[in-house]
């Protein structure tokens, strides 16, 4: 093969698929099983495992490659199957694994498998020692977040080893690959596990800007089609393209695959000369699904990348649903009699803060454990630059308090340099101070350094395997995934002690790098950059579904919009079940809450987990925690509460 050989991947949902991508001049191709993989909601676009058989031995004796999707998140129960679907897929000399969950590394290594690794978009891999940590753990490629510019994406190459993949065609979503919990959080359905039900494509008003009377698809992002910028994608050094589609027809997908194979091949021949086919690129625009844009390839997407009218948009069989909220006088059952479990040691409460009066009054309340979400550009009203993380630890030296630094969901390149700079100084005191990391490259960063480190829900843990590959890796202990319910909870806890799970607090379920607040004003072009006003810190912003419910959107530090579910986690009626099964470490997230409806918040915890254990149980505590908080509470996704 020639130097600049880049390999064409292809999806395939059934056979007939299959053989025309192959046809069409596919270099290798994707598919997933019956079993295991992120298309569940349709099981007739995946293989059986016979049918998975043949398929290796069609494209081998064409001298082509395949990729088996196995880049789902697990629970216990799963695991031991996974074991066998393991050697099953070795058997058959699947070329390689699409993975996201460090669990079924762990397996291949307990097993002794030699089936080469690809990390999954799922994993959000979008920085140089996120690539780094994967080459640590022994992938072989990466299939990089789809978030990244040229630039970043060369960075990435230029200090990595691993092979890149990029997605040059296909459906794009408005969040973060990986971090959306959206689908779980109002219809207990993940998207992170391939049920996703695409509220992101559903249409709200955007409340708090002058359009919001408008009824509009504002998260429908357009499709990606990067075949103008292929030669830039190449130059990059993406070795891998790859197309989406698992659920699309075999005419549609081998018209595409078609197009990009010749224009590959002209670059392999000339690259130096080469021009894009103008009637090609009219072709693919003609059987397009969705208008076409270049995603972040060159900039954050604005308006001009959203489909605000939905009038491309596919069917989908879903609406906004009507969510519940927690009622006044609903209350669990205390446990009663001997031998019921109720622990001798009180929770270890972990409190995320905003502000500095909040970090006086948790101090007043005894908290040993403060969280300080690191916010570089510091515009996020929560956030703590280094400066003032530096000022948080000086507060409490002396004293027994903790100070547990949380870096962010989202580290992309061009933020890891000063991610870098302010977690080595902040690494530098000799203050009590621990990490909390929700991405691989934060936690390697970090490690080097020889800090504490804890995982954040962010990577999603959902198995006990998973929890230990971690706490092998040098973790502290890790916090069980958003997406959990409570049954998969207890069991990751029976298996590692060091789990940490979020009992209160607002839950993120989408970030994105489309600024909602910029993008509506009247004249706004593009996203926030040095001349931008702020918007998002003017006023309150909300999508507003068909049923009135509102869903906040607060930008981080990074300038990213996080889309919040409507109502606050509040496990508080949950405290008997939570004692009993031996849950250790409690996290609140109080980031938002003003010092005193803080303060307010944890006393009603505190006082209810004290009482417990001598048999008192006080439902007017969580009659004043929702008095608390007028907007309303919820349960979901732990303890379902579907409407």
């Amino acid at each position: 093969m020639p130097d600049n050989y880049v390999e064409l991947l292809a999806p395939a949902g059934r056979w007939d698929v299959l053989e025309q991508v192959a046809a069409a001049g596919a270099d290798a191709v994707y598919l997933g099983g019956k079993r295991f993989n992120m298309r569940m909601l349709r099981q007739d676009y995946n293989f059986s495992d016979q049918e998975l058989r043949d398929a290796v031995d069609f494209l081998h004796q064409q001298e082509k490659k395949i990729y088996i999707t196995l880049n789902n998140l697990y629970y216990d129960v799963e695991l031991n199957e996974l074991k066998d679907y393991l050697f099953f897929l070795q058997d058959i000399a699947a070329d390689a694994l699409i993975i996201q969950d460090m669990a079924v590394l762990a397996l291949c290594r307990e097993l002794k498998l030699d089936l080469p690794l690809h990390a999954s978009v799922q994993m959000g891999i979008a920085n140089l020692q996120a690539a780094r940590f994967l080459e640590d753990q022994g992938f072989s490629r990466a299939i990089l977040s789809k978030n990244l510019s040229w630039e970043e994406i060369q960075e990435i190459h230029d200090g990595s080893k691993l092979a890149l993949e990029f997605f040059a065609f296909g459906d794009l979503c408005i969040a973060h690959a990986g971090q959306c919990y959206m689908s779980s959080l109002v219809a207990g359905e993940s998207g992170n596990r391939g049920r996703c039900l695409k509220p992101c494509r559903w249409p709200y008003r955007l409340e708090g800007a002058g359009q919001s009377k408008i009824m509009a698809h504002y998260l429908a992002h357009n499709d990606l089609c990067l075949y103008p910028q292929l030669s830039a994608l190449l130059a990059a050094g993406v070795t891998s393209l790859k197309i989406e589609g698992r659920m699309r027809s075999a005419e549609y997908l081998a018209h595409i695959i078609g197009i990009y194979r010749q224009a590959l091949d002209k670059i392999s021949e000339a690259p130096e000369t080469y021009e894009m086919n103008e009637e090609d690129y009219r072709k693919l625009t003609e059987k397009r699904v969705r208008d076409f844009c270049s995603g972040n390839l060159f900039s954050r997407p604005g308006i001009e990348s959203i489909g605000l009218s939905g009038e491309r948009e596919p069917l989908f069989p879903t609406r906004p649903v009507k969510l519940k909220k927690l009622a006044a006088n609903e209350t669990s059952e205390v446990p009663e009699g001997p031998g019921i479990g109720w622990p001798e040691q009180q929770p270890c409460w972990s409190v995320k803060i905003g502000d500095f009066k909040s970090l006086e009054a948790m101090a007043a309340l005894g908290i040993k454990r403060l969280i300080l979400e690191y916010a570089a550009g510091n515009r996020c009203p929560s956030g703590w630059g280094a400066e003032e993380i530096k000022t948080a630890l000086s507060m409490v030296a002396g004293s027994d308090i903790e100070i547990w630094v949380e870096t962010p969901r989202i580290v992309s390149q061009n933020e890891l340099g000063k991610l870098e700079e302010d977690l080595r100084s902040i690494s530098q005191l000799p203050d009590r101070v621990g990490f909390i990391v929700n991405e691989p490259g934060s936690f390697r960063l970090l490690r080097s350094l020889g800090q504490a480190v804890w995982g954040g829900h962010g990577l999603n843990t959902s198995n006990y395997r998973a929890a230990r590959f971690w706490r092998e890796q040098g973790m502290s202990g890790v916090t069980a995934s958003l997406e959990l319910e409570w049954s998969r909870v207890k069991s990751l806890l029976s298996q590692v002690e060091e789990t940490e799970l979020l009992v209160h607090g607002p839950l993120a379920g989408i970030i994105t790098d489309f600024c909602l607040p910029r993008a509506v004003q009247p004249a706004a072009v593009g996203n926030a950059g040095k001349d931008c006003p702020l918007y998002c810190l003017q006023e309150d912003y909300y999508l507003m579904d068909e049923w009135g419910q509102k869903y906040r959107v607060r930008a981080d530090g990074s300038c990213r919009n996080q889309i919040f579910y409507p109502y606050d986690l509040a496990l508080i009626r949950r405290l008997p079940e939570l004692l009993t099964a031996g849950l250790k470490y409690w996290r609140i997230d109080g980031q938002y809450y003003p010092a005193e409806l803080l303060k307010q918040t944890l006393g009603l915890y505190m006082e209810t987990a004290q009482d417990l254990p001598a048999g008192k149980w006080s439902p007017e505590r969580a009659n004043s925690l929702l008095k608390l908080f007028p907007a309303g509470l919820g349960s979901s996704p732990l303890f379902a509460e579907k409407g």
